[in-house]
């Protein structure tokens, strides 16, 4: 039963790198659509600091003034952090499997815990940001069917290992 859930959680985690692939295509083009729709902003003028950083001829130095922020539709951090917890709790759910030390179920079965809390914080997120937005375009989306398809491969996946583990410590 323990392979059994490390399949599934090798087809999970296959489904969710292609839900991430196309949904990252297709913000990047709901992006570059908006961009290319919307006028031209001015560039920043960098505002001079009197005594900081001047250098020993007492002009300022040329800083680039970088704003760091994510396109329309993007969540770095649950992009980030629902396929890290999956593959760490893939990696644990490995060692399970390979060594038959429950301390690794249990460790993977937390993760697996917390990935199902980022990818619903994830999907909440998500379906706020596909709401048509105050001009009328509609913000970008994921086909749900690919959603519930990877829920319910996660669901599986859950089920299997508290079951796979449940059973190996009757055994």
């Amino acid at each position: 039963m323990a392979i059994a859930a490390l399949v599934i959680w090798l087809l999970t985690a296959a489904a969710g790198m292609t839900l991430l692939s196309r949904g990252s295509r297709a913000r990047r083009d709901a992006a570059a659509a908006v961009t290319r729709s919307a006028p031209a902003r001015p560039a920043p003028v960098p505002v001079p600091v009197p005594g900081a950083g001047r250098g020993p001829d007492g002009e300022m130095p040329d800083i680039p003034q970088v704003k760091v922020h994510a396109t329309p539709g993007e969540h770095p951090l649950l992009q980030f952090s629902h396929p890290a917890l999956g593959i760490i709790g893939l990696a644990c759910w490995f060692a399970f499997v390979f060594t038959h030390d429950h301390v690794f179920a249990w460790i993977a079965i937390g993760v697996l815990a917390v990935t199902i809390g980022a990818g619903l914080s994830w999907l909440t997120v998500q379906r706020r940001d596909a709401r048509p937005h105050a001009d009328g375009n509609p913000g970008p989306s994921v086909p749900v069917h690919r959603i519930v398809l990877h829920g319910l491969a996660a669901a599986t996946t859950c089920g299997l290992a508290i079951a796979a583990i449940l059973v190996a410590g009757h055994g």
